[in-house]
């Protein structure tokens, strides 16, 4: 009997020392509007100074004990507190709402929009990086025929190479000008989709960045939202 009671003290013991120690707190931290993965975001238990960030799907994990406070935080997000309690789930999902920096719709200056400044930066970025534009060569030299072969090839594979940068940039430029005009929070306020849905929708009826442009105004995008939405909500039906 009394290696019993000296055994469940052992027990007691041991879970308490656990319990002073922490527990996992597994989770994902999400959009509150679209409900997509927020990556990179910061998770920091105030209480045992730990942080963590969230990997591309969002998922994060830190030890935490019963009362610990935790943050959560990501740039263009308002930040959000939990108190951590050993009632939790086994995976818990931490909603972060948007600030107005990541709608299409905010002006950062009296002049330009932060898509603007954005595309400023990357411009500037982009010809720090590239360097001084290579001449193009107008005439050989009469002499010294090897030398100007591998003087043509090594000028040919720099201009070759200048032009997939250049190539490059302006896809990365496109890119961006189309998550600007149709970006993720745009489509999901007008729309109510959210997850999956909204992710299905995007794939299915994002516009093109030709389109875009030749559609520059507000009115246009929501005239386009309501004809697919019309359109994808039978879609869905017939699945």
């Amino acid at each position: 009997m009394i290696r019993v009671r000296h055994l469940l003290i052992l027990l007691l013991a041991v879970a308490a020392t656990g319990s002073a120690h922490g527990q996992w707190l597994t989770g994902y931290l999400r959009d509150s509007a679209t409900h997509f993965p927020i990556r990179a975001g910061t998770i920091t238990n105030s209480t045992n100074n730990l942080r963590v960030r969230t990997d591309a799907s969002g998922l994060f994990r830190i030890k935490a004990a019963p009362n610990d406070l935790v943050f959560a935080a990501a740039p263009s997000y308002r930040h959000a507190t939990l108190r951590y309690s050993t009632l939790f789930s086994d995976t818990v999902v931490v909603y972060l709402a948007p600030t107005g920096a990541v709608l299409p719709t905010v002006t950062v200056t009296a002049q330009y929009t932060k898509y603007q400044l954005d595309s400023m930066e990357r411009k500037r970025t982009f010809e720090e990086n590239r360097g001084r534009v290579l001449p193009a060569i107008a005439s050989r030299p009469a002499s010294g025929f090897g030398l100007t072969v591998n003087l043509d090839r090594f000028f040919k594979k720099k201009y070759q190479h200048k032009q997939r940068n250049e190539r490059m940039y302006r896809g990365r430029e496109e890119q961006a000008y189309v998550d600007y005009r149709f970006s993720p929070h745009l489509v999901a306020y007008y729309t109510g989709l959210k997850g999956e849905a909204l992710r299905d929708f995007m794939l299915r009826y994002t516009p093109t960045y030709q389109w875009l442009r030749q559609h520059p105004t507000n009115e246009a995008v929501m005239y386009y939202l309501n004809d697919k939405l019309k359109e994808y909500r039978k879609v869905r039906r017939g699945a």
